[in-house]
């Protein structure tokens, strides 16, 4: 099961399996639990009056191109800071904090989430400004937590289905304009949502997106995948070979 982006008429020669196309996006967005209780910056140990990009993939997505594109963006934002998922171990995040250091950014610009029940992390990206993707990894149910929430997501595809999951979601979420093209993209448009006034209309876009996205229409892709479903029986009692489709 795939859509168009994710899986690329160019990038089928390297499946062995079938591509089933859906319409819009490959994925799932059922509704989450998330917590209705007031958030604070205080209550999460984060500055009142700082920029604050976030990512709360798992630390194995973050690979070392992904965290330079994000110093890069730290260093030409001084008043921001990057809120990362805190991982499982004291080792880890010490390791990104010399990372930071290398790179001529304070350490302690980047703080540290510790995990949390489902419906208060959700709820927490609300106190949050942008979501920084990471590159070779994407965000998948990660981005759709932080979309529900109302927190726009800035990605970058690359050329595997991995990571091309987020610009599927993003683009299913009606933020195209949030799809970087390339590295340099990437930081620059992080670099002018922290610094310009363009993020407020995005996220009104985005909360009002919930109401017919493709992302969120959960009865329409609820029937893409029986019609997906359909189709595959059908050739399968006329006796075809699985080959690739796309539901229209």
């Amino acid at each position: 099961m795939a859509d168009e982006r994710v899986v690329t008429r160019e990038m089928e020669a390297h499946y062995s399996e079938a591509i089933v196309r859906l319409p819009g996006c490959f994925a799932v967005a059922s509704p989450l639990p998330i917590s209705e209780a007031p958030q604070t910056r205080e209550q999460h140990d984060l500055p009142e009056d700082a920029f604050v990009f976030c990512c709360m993939n798992s630390l194995h997505k973050l690979d070392p191109v992904t965290f330079d594109a994000w110093m890069q963006v730290l260093a030409r934002v001084p008043d921001a800071l990057l809120w990362c998922y805190e991982g499982p171990t004291e080792a880890g995040r010490e390791n990104l904090r010399l990372a930071a250091r290398r790179a001529g950014v304070a350490p302690e610009r980047l703080r540290f989430a510790r995990k949390l029940p489902l419906p208060e992390y959700l709820a927490r990206y609300r106190v949050a400004d942008l979501f920084l993707d990471t590159f070779s990894y994407n965000a998948g149910a990660t981005a759709i937590g932080a979309l529900q929430a109302g927190l726009p997501v800035l990605t970058h595809p690359g050329e595997t289905f991995f990571s091309r999951m987020g610009a599927s979601l993003v683009e299913a979420a009606g933020l195209p304009e949030l799809v970087a093209q390339s590295q340099a993209a990437y930081v620059d448009r992080a670099v002018e949502l922290a610094t310009g006034d363009a993020l407020p209309a995005l996220r009104s876009r985005l909360a009002a997106n919930f109401q017919h996205a493709p992302l969120f229409d959960l009865e329409d892709r609820v029937r893409a995948i029986e019609r997906s479903y359909e189709e595959l029986w059908r050739r399968h009692e006329r006796g075809i070979a699985p080959a690739s489709f796309s539901v229209e």
